[in-house]
């Protein structure tokens, strides 16, 4: 093999290192805080790789942000590189079945797949975005309230080291539960900041969910690449830490979690209106 053949696969893992490097920073900055840190908010961008020019966009926004890439899409590969080369970080945004029958997209996971299918499914989703290090669920109403299902994710989950994020599609989710069983670092989101993507609508969102964290310490939320959302994030995120937030990417929070040695838990019945009708 040409020295030129080693670019890419080396330039990605120099890329990752940076993200892991970048999320340790982040973990490791509780001790400069003292025992009570700042009340941290976590930035999620889902549905990552459906447009090219949306998805970069997103990429810029300030500060650590993670992305939360669909498998198998055509833009999927070079947002996921850019993503990386940015020092952001990258986790699957697993497409799994829901309840209202909304389309999933390649890599669907349903509940009339075997064990092994679903394993098939989710190793190929995860080989399919560079610089994976967690996931979470793209719908999901259905899928994450099935026990069986998600202990086959769950075991492919821990095997190779991911974390998990529950984006709470459901009321009833089990895959947080099931995550917390396997030992699987895991989180679950609070705050869906744009299922109307509408300035006001956004901009209200973001002030409940900064109420949420400065009442309990940290929130996460989820956006996805709309205009209105990027849009507004751009300069919402620029003055967070001025207002005494600590804004976290999602593996930076869980470390700080265990630093604290505070045990994650499920979803918090305080964050308001939170669940997608899907």
């Amino acid at each position: 093999m040409t020295g030129s053949g080693w670019g890419a696969p080396l330039t990605r893992v120099i890329t990752l290192l940076a993200v892991l490097l970048s999320a340790a920073s982040q973990a490791a900055g509780l001790q400069a805080l003292g025992d009570i840190p700042q009340p941290r908010v976590v930035v999620v961008i889902d549905d990552m790789g459906n447009d090219l020019r949306k998805g970069r966009a997103a990429l810029k926004l300030p500060g650590p942000v993670t992305y939360a890439f669909l498998p198998h899409l055509r833009h999927t590969p070079a947002l996921a590189e850019e993503a990386l080369f940015r020092n952001k970080e990258v986790i699957l945004h697993a497409p799994m079945e829901n309840s209202r029958h909304l389309p999933l997209g390649p890599g669907g996971l349903t509940s009339d797949l075997p064990r092994q299918e679903v394993q098939r499914r989710f190793n190929a989703a995860l080989d399919a975005i560079p610089g994976v290090i967690g996931f979470n669920n793209h719908t999901g109403s259905l899928l994450t309230r099935l026990r069986l299902p998600m202990e086959a994710v769950m075991d492919v989950a821990r095997d190779r080291g991911m974390f998990f994020l529950d984006s709470v599609t459901a009321h009833d989710s089990v895959a947080w539960k099931v995550a917390r069983e396997k030992g699987i670092p895991f989180m679950s989101r609070d705050i869906f900041l744009d299922h109307y993507a509408d300035t006001d609508f956004i901009d209200r969102q973001f002030r409940i969910a900064l109420d949420l964290a400065r009442k309990r310490g940290h929130v996460v939320m989820i956006g996805h690449p709309y205009p209105e959302t990027i849009n507004y994030l751009r300069a919402a995120l620029l003055t967070i830490a001025e207002d005494g937030f600590q804004q976290l990417t999602a593996s930076a929070f869980i470390m700080q979690q265990q630093a604290l040695g505070e045990e994650m838990g499920g979803p918090d019945p305080v964050s308001g209106p939170v669940y997608y009708p899907n």
